[in-house]
């Protein structure tokens, strides 16, 4: 039912995790694909991978930190491909480089960098990319937030006020640029497994988020493309300045909520929580 067939869509991030899977499942629709990360061995592998079975698809070198590469991303993406109908803001920073704190112990350097990679790189690209979409007639952008950024989690800071400010921006630019037929929407993931995510939370973490998952698996990062996707694509063509958690259904039940399923629904509610087992991937 979708076909993105003769569109171009950048994806930021687009070597691991869920924008590999955003890359891989636009491609697979027909969109031309341009890679847009730091990881450049893994970049161009998939680049060519999906060039030699048809696909349009080019790896651009991107440090999310840099205004200029972000400029350079989007020119070059309309010079080679002709054209920009979709932007996927799926990179972040890792805490390796801004190291995330509680508000007592925050360093403002650390704090800066991670707004900065976060929510200024996500205007970033929006910004540079809006003039083509307008002129090509419209377009969607699609950004990536996270839980963090509507529930307090205690020492993400700084994390969770700029994927909070994602949620806003993507508001103001789906109000601002509506009349041009411009669309902007974000996905809010809740634990996904990825290999980043795994390095981050480790396995205490997700076997925590398995058993207050009311559905019996974790996400993976496909469960995410297929929501971005939905957002590219003509899909929700009269969906602008929304958000979509995908989160298994993690925070729409109350504290008590496991006790008491467990009390009415006995070994059944268990043996569904159960049924994720972390991997050894590290």
């Amino acid at each position: 039912m979708i076909d993105l067939s003769g569109k171009v869509a950048i994806v930021t991030g687009g070597s691991s995790g869920i924008g590999e899977a955003t890359v891989r499942k636009l491609a697979g629709l027909g969109a031309g694909v341009v890679i847009a990360d730091v990881d450049e061995a893994r970049g161009h592998a998939i680049s060519q991978e999906l060039a030699a079975n048809g696909v349009q698809a080019a790896f651009i070198r991107t440090d999310i930190l840099e205004e200029e590469q972000i400029a350079a991303l989007v020119d070059r993406t309309v010079r080679e491909l002709g054209r920009l109908d979709i932007l996927v803001n799926s990179a972040g920073i890792p805490r390796t480089i801004a190291p995330d704190f509680e508000v007592l112990e925050a360093r403002t350097q650390d704090w800066n960098t991670t707004i900065s990679g976060h929510l200024t790189a996500t205007m970033l690209t929006a910004k540079y990319a809006l003039p083509h979409m307008i002129a090509g007639g419209g377009g969607s952008i699609v950004n990536v937030s996270s839980l963090s950024s509507l529930h307090a989690t205690a020492d993400l800071s700084a994390y969770a006020a700029a994927k909070a400010g994602v949620n806003q921006l993507t508001k103001e630019i789906a109000a601002t640029y509506g009349r041009d037929n411009v669309r902007c929407n974000v996905v809010v993931p809740g634990a996904v497994l990825t290999p980043r995510g795994r390095k981050t939370m480790g396995r205490e973490m997700f076997q925590l988020f398995a058993d207050e998952t009311p559905l019996p698996r974790l996400a993976e990062a496909d469960d995410l493309a297929d929501a971005i996707v939905f957002f590219a694509s003509d899909m929700s063509s009269m969906i602008t300045g929304q958000s979509l958690v995908v989160d298994g259904g993690m925070m729409t039940k109350l504290p008590y909520w496991r006790p008491k399923m467990q009390a009415s629904r006995g070994s059944r509610f268990d043996d569904a929580a159960a049924k994720y087992e972390p991997s050894g991937e590290e």
